[in-house]
């Protein structure tokens, strides 16, 4: 599969799940209630692509097969896909603070914005020319960087019903996933590194 295939067949898929999103969100009847899962299932459907995207690298070190091959190989569009997806979440959630007219806090505000700020700089810079001007190094810490942000404010968006109090069950298994995510990717480092 060429590369062109390889970004527009995951680019597509994010599409594709966002019309079926909106699709069944047509059948809710509450106006308030359609939005407010349309924020939460957009985070989801990113949420799956980032998972995918920045545990690539480890995920082939240690469960080497043509499906941890095939995802490490399109790691770059997979991410794309991730930035794609997290715009219409964006979209989601503006339009839920608009219409609710809420505002959101400032911790969201800052974090959340910095947040599409990493990810928008390693969307632009996912490319070879990009890779060439910045040099690999600073190009690699541009994104290492990004790609811990990202996971940062996912884990405290997934762990914060605790803090507050509250046991939501998927939203701390999403965040023991991404956590899981994190030490693969540490085991990674050293492994490769003492090696």
């Amino acid at each position: 599969m060429d590369k062109s295939k390889h970004l527009h067949g995951w680019l597509f898929s994010v599409v594709l799940f966002n019309i079926f999103l909106v699709g069944w969100l047509f059948f809710v009847e509450n106006s308030d209630e359609q939005l407010r899962l349309w924020a939460i299932y957009t985070a989801l459907i990113s949420f799956f692509y980032f998972v995918l995207s920045f545990s690539a690298g480890s995920l082939f070190s240690f469960f080497p097969n043509s499906v941890t091959t095939f995802i490490r190989q399109g790691r770059r569009y997979i991410g794309l896909s991730f930035a794609l997806g997290h715009t219409f979440h964006l979209v989601a959630i503006v339009s839920f603070y608009i219409v609710m007219q809420e505002r959101p806090s400032i911790i969201q505000v800052i974090g959340g914005g910095l947040g599409y700020l990493a990810i928008y700089v390693m969307a632009v810079t996912s490319n070879d020319w990009a890779v060439k001007k910045l040099g690999f190094k600073r190009w690699k810490k541009i994104h290492w960087f990004g790609a811990n942000y990202i996971a940062i404010v996912f884990i405290y968006s997934y762990f914060y019903t605790l803090l507050a109090g509250q046991l939501k069950l998927t939203s701390v298994l999403l965040g023991c996933i991404i956590v899981l995510c994190f030490v693969l990717r540490l085991v990674h480092f050293f492994r490769s590194k003492n090696s």
